[in-house]
């Protein structure tokens, strides 16, 4: 089985994961994600190499916004 990492609630560390949520949300609650969303319907153009580097970077902002639950040298933005 494998070790899971340490989080920050065994160390007494309180996070905001509300306002971590509504982050997350600003990224994802766009007409740009829906568009792209909608393009894994069967039938839909690809995506194109601009719209995929677009989505590269969503993604990174959303692991870094996530990578805070586990890393107690990025809980800053979101301690209470």
């Amino acid at each position: 089985m494998k070790n899971k990492p340490k989080s920050s609630e065994g160390k007494g560390i309180k996070l905001d994961y509300k306002k971590m949520v509504k982050d997350i949300y600003k990224l994802v609650g766009t007409d740009f994600a829906m568009d792209m969303d909608m393009k894994c319907l069967p039938h839909s153009k690809p995506y194109t190499q601009e719209e995929a580097n677009k989505m590269a970077g969503i993604i990174g902002q959303i692991f870094s916004i996530s990578h805070c639950y586990y890393c107690t040298a990025c809980q800053g933005k979101y301690k209470l």
